[in-house]
């Protein structure tokens, strides 16, 4: 079944552009990912001698009794200092 066409005063022109946010564009995505830890944050060194941080975070949506998980395996690369002790320092849930 064909899907209706709207009427030609309320399609928008193909030649405008999106704006969905009013930062500046960059060459990486940022997301917050709000969830449950599924583990202890792990450090990693890389071959080159970088530290990484690795951990997974569960989202859940949907209704109570149809509830479904999503899981994000996350790596950061954070600096020293104490943003990173705090994330180390995080326990699972």
């Amino acid at each position: 079944m064909p899907r209706p066409s709207l009427p030609q005063t309320l399609r928008l022109p193909n030649l405008l552009p999106r704006h969905f946010s009013t930062t500046p564009t960059r060459p990486l995505a940022k997301i917050s990912i709000l969830g449950r830890l599924a583990a202890e944050p792990e450090l990693h060194a890389t071959s080159t001698g970088q530290d990484l941080i690795r951990y997974a975070v569960g989202t859940s949506s949907g209704p109570r009794e149809n509830r479904q998980t999503s899981w994000w395996r996350v790596a950061a690369f954070t600096p020293e200092g104490p943003a990173r002790d705090a994330l180390v320092a995080l326990g699972k849930g």
